[in-house]
């Protein structure tokens, strides 16, 4: 099976955004930048009338593909989780081990992929361990021509609005990257955090590459950013 059609590859997200990427730079400006993780708190939560996060972990809360949580991440992520009310999900480009270990290290957070099958979208759920699909479905799936979704498809921030209680204008998409965590939730309506990356260099050379690219994109546009 091709790398590419199971999303382990950083080439799928490319692939799949490369004809829409007109359409994604117009949808690059954030609702709000922030410098840390620390100024999204409780006060800000309340204040703008937020009951969902979708989260995106490496570059986020993780240097790419590790464990632990960045040193700027942690003590306010785990305030974050103890909000009554604010409901959380994880929204991760990253391949199936990737996925699989993502749903160990937030046993309590669930973690979301798409698929497209036969023109329609499939969504599969991973919390603490279990999996919504059945043991073989995966593989019966992609054998018969299914698709890993990739951000900045809004389907798959359709799943994760569905999963925090329905209502997109009280979501909001916490990430890192403009054309994928932006830009995917701008198409799908809903509001967006572009946190500032702390881990850039742990990163291997492609995303980096496309980093550099949407930053230099982003300051050419012009776009004014809110605070």
């Amino acid at each position: 099976m091709s790398r590419i059609r199971a999303g382990d590859s950083p080439l799928s997200t490319f692939m799949q955004s490369i004809g829409r990427l007109p359409l994604l730079l117009r949808h690059m400006e954030p609702t709000w930048c922030m410098e840390s993780l620390a100024e999204l708190d409780a006060d800000f939560v309340q204040r703008h009338n937020i009951t969902g996060l979708i989260w995106d972990v490496d570059g986020t809360l993780t240097a790419y593909h590790q464990t632990d949580l960045l040193a700027s991440a942690a003590a306010q992520f785990a305030a974050l989780q103890a909000i009554g009310g604010l409901r959380h999900a994880i929204l991760s480009n990253a391949p199936e081990r990737r996925f699989q270990e993502l749903s160990r290290m937030f046993p309590t957070i669930p973690v979301l992929r798409g698929y497209l099958l036969d023109g329609e979208v499939h969504a599969r759920r991973l919390q603490g361990g279990a999996d919504s699909w059945a043991p073989g479905e995966l593989e019966a799936r992609m054998a018969a021509g299914a698709v890993v979704l990739r951000k900045p498809d809004p389907r798959l921030v359709d799943l994760a609005v569905a999963e925090l209680g329905g209502d997109p204008a009280r979501v909001v998409m916490v990430g890192d990257q403009h054309l994928t965590d932006v830009a995917g939730a701008s198409l799908a309506g809903v509001r967006s955090i572009k946190l500032r990356n702390p881990a850039r260099g742990s990163f291997p050379p492609s995303i980096r590459f496309t980093q550099r690219f949407e930053a230099v994109a982003y300051r050419l546009l012009g776009r004014r950013r809110e605070r």
